[in-house]
């Protein structure tokens, strides 16, 4: 396309090039044709002047205009480095799912020198709080008292009901507070598994890494904040957009199940491993 708009241009410049030269020799010999054009033959060698400026700047234009089109920009460049690279097509919400909850504690599974001084955006924990996602993920330290680890999440979790500082707001219930943990939990010991496995033989190239992690503009923080929004108004325990019942018997875990199943899909799963790569290897 910006070929052909170029020729075209240029085709029209060299006619009119053509005719200022017309126009010279109508000027220099005193042809009778310019009395076809007007009366004066300086008032036509303007004429064409004119034109000839026209044409000048509307191929000046298009060939602006073409190199802009050409000129890859970073989305673009993002763009085909996903689909190269095996992202699927809703990778913003796979990832967004991974980490809208993560914590220091669950980056040291991927890199033990994680620290809170990280760039992945996580639901604010402080449901009271006007800012809903914040940038990094926060330590989430476990009690003592109890021996396994198991035990001392769900003392947290139970110890910490209706003060909203948990990151998922008033409208879950003790049962679906300690679901979700344990979800996220599972999820990421899953995602560590293909890290392991597939992503850290095969890391991402430092251009795949930079646009994974340029959250704010290639959807993912978009992700997260759909999440943290929708705490304030029920359960979302999926980016699916499907309604999901409370969870009160073995029928509403039915569904929550399978909700939750879907994000162990190996294209989500591998999404999720890809990004973590990324976010926790300069530590």
């Amino acid at each position: 396309m910006f070929t052909e708009t170029v020729s075209i241009y240029l085709f029209f410049y060299f006619e009119f090039l053509y005719r200022l030269l017309f126009c010279f020799y109508l000027r220099r010999r005193g042809h009778l044709i310019s009395a076809l054009f007007t009366r004066d033959s300086s008032i036509l060698l303007l004429f064409c002047f004119l034109q000839l400026l026209v044409m000048k700047v509307l191929v000046v234009l298009a060939v602006l205009l073409g190199v802009a089109y050409c000129v890859p920009t970073k989305e673009r460049v993002c763009a085909a480095l996903f689909r190269t690279n095996g992202l699927s097509a809703n990778y913003n919400e796979t990832i967004a799912h991974a980490i809208h909850s993560m914590t220091v504690e669950g980056l040291q599974m991927f890199n033990p020198k994680a620290t809170e001084d990280n760039s992945v955006p996580t639901v604010n924990m402080d449901r009271h709080s006007g800012v809903k996602v914040v940038d990094y993920a926060p330590n989430d330290e476990l009690g003592d008292g109890f021996t396994t680890t198991s035990m001392k999440t769900i003392d947290k979790i139970l110890s910490n009901i209706g003060k909203d500082n948990d990151g998922l707001g008033s409208y879950w219930s003790p049962v679906e507070r300690i679901a979700h943990k344990f979800h996220m939990l599972d999820v990421w010991s899953t995602v560590k598994e293909v890290y392991d496995s597939e992503v850290v033989h095969n890391p991402p190239s430092d251009d795949l890494c930079e646009c994974l992690l340029d959250v704010k503009n290639n959807g993912i923080y978009q992700a997260v904040a759909w999440v943290s929004n929708h705490y304030d108004s029920g359960t979302p325990i999926t980016l699916l957009n499907r309604p999901i019942p409370k969870l009160t018997d073995a029928d509403s875990w039915t569904v929550w199940r399978e909700r939750l199943l879907w994000y162990y899909q190996p294209s989500n799963l591998a999404d999720a491993a890809k990004y973590m790569y990324c976010a926790t290897k300069d530590f």
